[in-house]
């Protein structure tokens, strides 16, 4: 519980008085409960002393127990509008604080925790905590307190009888410490099993379509039963230890109650005892029963919700291995050079990319060519931030990028990756991205530059057309252009384009770059390309292979060298010849 706690501490140090207040009305309850028991002893005597009237029975009976009624139910009433409101504030600032770690992290996060992964925690872990956090912690301590001040009211009326019937309910306690492992590891078990099948089901979801053209429905449809029937067995064997223990925590009750009546009638047989004082017993032993139970279900539940809580503290205790070193404001990007610069993913056993040295001047425009898996997304992707500087040192305007505010240096590059992430909102609100200030006039301008309004005029709403998830109402030529047009509207100070030309013809490919030398003539643009007259253009064009450059130069210079570049030009040229005959 006290590693809970701690977990929960920066909430907890932040909102006291909110679990004070929730206490304070809450001890009333355990308090006001004996108040009915009490009436019956005063009733009983009345009995027995026949000095039963009608103003008796309504000012000493009536009276006060409907107020007693009436005062528990405001209290109750109180208390459960204030954990309401602290439990809906706990899990705003527990969801706040997962997405907000979430958003921080590298490329290195992400291939650690998937999505699916991710997404359970969220919805589940996140859920479990906030109960617990909002609501068990308080009321284990309560019914707690309910526990201490019944026994000591039973004890007041006959310590011997409440001793005995404390010992066979304390067995309860046992039981719940002996279950403690088992319950810890089969919730972790059901996490970890709801966790797997949550990245099966979303892969499912996303890849929907390519299932469907594979004709490999049955197949999937087969790997989701596998998976969900895994977490079924696992969560029936969770439920398990709930039915044969629950049944043991009412029988270890009913033992307490036979003692309470047979020992009690002996006792008061033996005069022992009052008779009115043996029915006030019993009314507290049925208090002080419930609270017992209770307790042990919620600390089998608690159980559960520290692997909960466990899990989601791995997400906000996840640090980006992406640093700033002195936090620097950027105010424009004039010079861009990776020195000697090296870098390995983690886990690979050979460097990615190798001692590049290469200066990227303001208005330039760079082409970046070579085989598939050479290192070219990998050295764009440095320049927003994505990966660690490992070896070597990547320059922005003479100071090295690490000394400047990564969300800084991102506001003054425009980047269009390799896959296009759209949202499932209009067009016109996943253009916006690129500057959502932006007038509809300088939409449309970026919209024009990228090739893409010939498409606005197709779709059934134009503008207002929703994509659906990840843009699965659009080609694949349309996406990129319409990232392209994104990015367009940003008008960054650098524009990376990483392969984002693959999917159009050579048509509109023409007119993208005739677009990017027109309107980007005097700022900074990086392409990444297979197609090689996506380059031609280019101030310097770079080959890369196995991570190293190999060819630099413009694309005369490159053709004169006859190496990689010159031979699939020739190539593709060809290509391109046979498809037009």
């Amino acid at each position: 519980m006290f590693k809970f706690i701690k977990s929960l501490w920066w909430f907890i140090s932040k909102n006291w008085y909110r679990y004070l207040s929730i206490v304070f009305v809450g001890i009333l309850f355990p308090i006001l409960n004996l108040v009915p028991g009490f009436i019956v002893k005063i009733l009983i005597d009345a009995v027995k002393n026949e000095e039963i009237t009608l103003a008796f029975l309504f000012y000493k009976i009536i009276l006060p127990y409907l107020g007693t009624m009436l005062t528990i139910y405001l209290v109750t009433t109180t208390k459960r509008v204030l954990q309401n409101r602290l439990k809906v504030r706990l899990y705003y600032a527990l969801q706040v604080r997962y997405m907000e770690n979430i958003l921080v992290q590298d490329a290195t996060f992400f291939e650690k925790f998937q999505s699916g992964d991710l997404l359970t925690r969220a919805l589940g872990d996140v859920k479990s905590v906030n109960f617990s956090g909002g609501n068990r912690l308080i009321n284990m301590f309560l019914e707690f307190m309910t526990v201490v001040v019944t026994l000591v009211a039973m004890m007041l009326i006959h310590p011997i009888l409440a001793i005995l019937c404390f010992l066979p309910l304390s067995l309860i306690f046992v039981t719940n410490l002996l279950l403690k492992r088992k319950v810890k590891r089969n919730w972790q078990l059901v996490r970890e099993k709801s966790s797997l099948m949550g990245n099966v089901i979303l892969e499912s979801i996303t890849n929907v379509r390519t299932i469907r053209a594979f004709s490999k429905e049955e197949e999937n449809y087969q790997k989701n039963l596998k998976y969900s029937k895994d977490t079924y067995e696992i969560e029936k064997a969770n439920l398990k230890i709930n039915v044969i223990f629950q049944p043991m925590f009412q029988s270890i009750v009913a033992v307490a109650t036979i003692i309470a009546y047979g020992l009690g009638a002996y006792y008061c047989y033996q005069n022992y005892i009052d008779v009115s004082e043996l029915a006030q017993f019993i009314l507290y032993l049925n208090l002080f029963q419930a609270p017992l139970t209770n307790i042990g279900n919620m600390i089998n539940n608690f159980y559960q919700s520290l692997i909960s809580a466990d899990r989601i503290n791995e997400i906000y205790d996840a640090k980006s291995s992406v640093v700033d070193k002195k936090n620097e404001d950027l105010q424009e990007i004039k010079t861009i050079e990776f020195k000697n610069f090296s870098f390995r993913y983690f886990g690979d056993t050979e460097d990615v990319l190798k001692n590049i040295d290469l200066k990227i001047e303001e208005g330039q425009t760079l082409g970046i060519v070579g085989k598939t898996g050479s290192g070219k997304s990998t050295l764009v992707r440095q320049l927003v931030r994505q990966l660690p500087i490992e070896e070597g040192t990547l320059f922005i305007n003479g100071e090295e990028i690490e000394d400047y505010n990564q969300n800084n240096v991102r506001s003054h590059i425009g980047y269009v990756p390799q896959e296009h992430m759209l949202f499932s909102r209009s067009v016109m609100k996943n253009v916006l991205l690129g500057d959502s200030s932006a007038s509809l006039e300088e939409v449309n301008e970026a919209v024009v530059m990228a090739d893409f309004e010939k498409d606005i005029a197709e779709l059934v709403d134009g503008y207002d057309t929703v994509v659906g998830e990840y843009g699965v109402t659009l080609s694949g030529g349309q996406k990129q252009r319409l990232a392209i047009a994104r990015a367009f509207l940003k008008n960054a100070d650098v524009l990376v384009l990483d392969d984002s030309l693959s999917a159009v013809d050579g048509k509109t490919e023409a007119n993208i770059i005739h677009s990017l030398n027109q309107y980007r003539k005097n700022r900074t643009n990086i392409i990444v390309a297979h197609r090689l007259s996506a380059v031609m253009h280019a101030n310097l064009i770079i080959v890369l292979d196995q991570g190293k450059i190999v060819e630099r130069g413009t694309h005369e210079e490159l053709m004169e060298l006859k190496g990689w570049y010159y031979e699939q030009f020739l190539a593709q040229a060809m290509e391109e010849g046979e498809e037009h005959a």
